[in-house]
């Protein structure tokens, strides 16, 4: 008789998974688990018993030659229905086993006891087990030592899981702190170069007389200078702020096409710099609900982030659409991001390896700013890339 399925299953598999324990090779705490339960309860086989989807498999075993059964077929499936040791002094006699392969004929199964193996305090992910080709039952003293074998052997898993789990977070630390030497020479880099040529610019003005044209075009660049160091700042001042209390929303009703209109006309100048070419594909209203002056802003930095790495003689496009929800979609054909970059393009600080090799101007906070503000209107942005043939982002807004 098959065991039924434990009503903690999908979690029960999760926290087995975690544990990264499965198909492992053999290690001597298991194994010492293994042998004390054999000699403890005096029975020819003793296991360490790990219950997986659709088989068990030993991760210790005394007694035994195989590796695994299937689910179908195990004794420890049903001892991970509770916390309670799960006995069955003899197999024949049980309806649930009495034609299991494994107990008909000579040389069968007829004894099996089980303690579950508990994770988290909640799932019982498999069983420290023995059996018998002989029906017997356990002394309350060997009962009391099964159990303990296999609190034994939970703390074993979880000591392991934690020991990876710290690992990862002391990875994570090691790359936070890299990151963080990384942003303070770019901050350091992005506030020092267009200070150093305003500076110089105003040198020459208070130095020496230049006609009219000449002046205006020293005052022109220490604009642009200037605006690209409040732009600057205005991000840090921005993620500083979402660290510490959250994005507020002035939501209204929103047209999407006139946000990409006034968006993609602002940064035309940039791409004709550039010599890149950048379309406004929306035709119709867009409705929506959200913040324009957020919206707007989000859609900057991917526009602008779009220019940064796209060619001389490259296209960048901006769409909106009202499909099933509304939708904002831009598209280019730039350098394009490897796979193992993806997973991180939305961190703060994160510069790719392409940012460094393009020398692209931002210490790393404009993707971070955008997925901000999309997660504060609940919607969604999903990036899709090719190396070497473009990008295309999309932002969905709930309707």
């Amino acid at each position: 008789m098959r065991a039924p399925l434990p009503e903690d299953e999908p979690a029960r598999l999760a926290a087995l998974h975690d544990a990264q324990v499965l198909d492992t090779a053999p290690e001597e705490d298991f194994d010492d688990i293994a042998l004390l339960a054999s000699e403890i309860c005096g029975t020819p086989a003793g296991l360490v018993s790990l219950v997986d989807t659709d088989r068990q498999w030993f991760k210790a075993k005394i007694g035994l030659t195989i590796e695994q059964t299937h689910r179908d077929l195990s004794f420890c499936a049903h001892a991970i229905h509770g916390h309670e040791l799960f006995e069955i002094p003899d197999a024949t006699h049980d309806q649930r086993f009495s034609d299991n392969p494994m107990v008909l004929g000579d040389g069968g199964i007829r004894f099996y006891a089980g303690a579950p193996v508990v994770l988290d305090g909640t799932h019982s992910v498999g069983t420290v087990c023995v059996v018998d080709h002989v029906p017997r039952e356990l002394t309350p003293a060997q009962r009391r030592a099964l159990r303990s074998l296999a609190r034994h052997a939970s703390v074993q898993l979880e000591l392991r899981r934690y020991a990876r789990h710290a690992g990862a977070i002391a990875d994570r630390l090691r790359q936070l702190d890299r990151m963080k030497d990384s942003f303070l020479a770019t901050v350091s880099h992005e506030l020092r170069t267009p200070l150093s040529s305003i500076r110089g610019y105003l040198e020459m003005l208070l130095g020496d007389e230049f006609d009219g044209e000449t002046s205006r075009r020293f005052l022109s660049v220490m604009q642009r200078n200037s605006d690209r160091l409040l732009r600057l700042i205005d991000d840090l001042l921005l993620v500083a702020r979402l660290t510490d209390e959250g994005l507020e929303l002035d939501l209204a009703e929103i047209d999407l096409a006139e946000i990409a209109h006034h968006v993609t006309s602002g940064c035309r100048p940039l791409a004709e710099h550039k010599e890149v070419k950048l379309t406004d594909r929306t035709e119709s209203p867009v409705p929506a609900r959200g913040d324009a002056k957020r919206l707007s802003h989000a859609l900057n930095h991917l526009v602008v982030n779009a220019i940064k790495f796209t060619a001389e003689g490259g296209e960048i496009s901006v769409d909106a659409r009202a499909d099933d929800e509304p939708e904002l979609i831009i598209t280019d054909t730039g350098v394009g991001i490897p796979p193992h970059d993806l997973p991180h393009v939305f961190d703060r600080f994160y510069r790719s390896a392409a940012a460094d090799q393009m020398a692209a101007q931002g210490p790393g906070l404009g993707l971070a700013i955008v997925r901000s503000i999309i997660d504060a209107h609940h919607g969604t942005i999903r990036v899709r890339s090719e190396p070497g043939l473009g990008t295309t982002v999309r932002v969905k807004l709930p309707r």
